[in-house]
């Protein structure tokens, strides 16, 4: 059974087209990084990091940044917890907040998607908890 040369180029084309979808669907559905695994870019206080992000804020937003910080809880919620009034970090999918306590010192790992100048206030996402 011969082929012939159009034959030959249609199944060389629906192969190249079946190949570059399944490499599109693996690119666009990539699992996400997780926090873990991510490198830290500044860990220290919440104090020292509020008065770090005032001199430069559009260095700290740009791309992903993930920062470690410990501070004092001044208010929390269902879905995050608030250090300093000034940092708010939206915990993890399956994270809660029941066994913390306002006024309590936290160890916490989060990722930085924006830093509001005027009200001076950073928000985190995908916060962990490291140490309570």
């Amino acid at each position: 059974m011969s082929l012939s040369k159009r034959s030959k180029i249609l199944i060389g084309l629906v192969i190249i087209i079946v190949v570059g979808a399944y490499a599109g669907y693996k690119y666009a559905y990539a699992p996400h990084t997780a926090i873990n695994d991510m490198e830290v870019a500044f860990a220290g206080t919440s104090q020292n990091f509020l008065e770090k992000i005032k001199d430069n804020p559009e260095s700290w937003t740009q791309g992903e940044k993930v920062i470690e910080l410990t501070g004092k809880i001044t208010g929390k919620d269902e879905k995050g917890i608030s250090l300093n009034e000034s940092i708010y970090f939206q915990l993890a999918e399956g994270t809660s907040t029941a066994e913390l306590q306002e006024g309590q010192t936290i160890h916490i790992k989060g990722r930085i998607i924006g830093y509001d100048d005027l009200l001076e206030e950073l928000k985190l996402d995908k916060a962990i908890i490291i140490n309570k």
